[in-house]
């Protein structure tokens, strides 16, 4: 089973939006895909409400004992949609010690790398209890085409030491404004599940 956990420090991170995307991209290899949200605002859950259900399985867990329950949704590929740390804590850490890999969406801009360093601390205090072998990068989101914020930030984030993905997803109006339909197919999105894929050795 591939885990996968969305997770930052603050709200607002395009968490929800990548998790319910990059579960359609695996959705449509023929992988089953379970989608479980543990944000007790249930945005993942509403999400399929308004688009008539997903056609894989999605359920709510915002529980502390997240690790112990996610893998009951049964699947190729589990992926969690993460409550931000600084409000939901004991949630966050569960998922995080759950989690193959653990993915920071990050938008180029100065206040969201400069969240950075206490998310850092964050995964720092939970070290001992990560899964054996999994790790943590980052995921460059709402990047600007053609803008130099975006490869500054890649500069900036792996110099801090940070694994930054080769995807990076672009600021576009079919993501941010994809809430309650369904997601379309040949996008960044489908880049990014090759690339977690090949990082996973599947």
């Amino acid at each position: 089973m591939l885990r996968i956990a969305f997770i930052n420090l603050k709200p607002g991170t395009a968490k929800t939006t990548s998790a319910v995307w990059l579960a359609y991209a695996f959705h449509r290899r023929g992988l089953t895909v379970g989608l479980a949200d543990a944000d007790p605002g249930a945005s993942a859950l509403e999400w399929s409400d308004q688009a008539g259900g997903f056609p894989f399985k999605v359920a709510g867990l915002p529980m502390k004992d997240f690790h112990r329950r996610a893998d009951d949704l049964g699947a190729d590929v589990v992926i969690g949609d993460v409550p931000q740390v600084e409000d939901h804590a004991p949630i966050a850490r569960s998922a995080m010690r759950w989690a193959n890999i653990r993915v920071i969406p990050v938008a180029p801009n100065p206040i969201e790398l400069d969240r950075m360093s206490p998310l850092a601390d964050v995964l720092e205090d939970v070290e001992d209890v990560l899964r054996p072998g999994s790790q943590t990068c980052v995921l460059l989101n709402r990047v600007v085409s053609g803008a130099a914020s975006g490869p500054a930030a890649r500069r900036v984030l792996t110099r801090h030491g940070y694994d930054v993905l080769s995807t990076s997803i672009p600021r576009l109006e079919v993501f941010a404004q994809s809430f309650g339909a369904e997601p379309d197919t040949n996008t960044a999105y489908d880049q990014l599940a090759t690339e977690l894929l090949e990082r996973s050795g599947k």
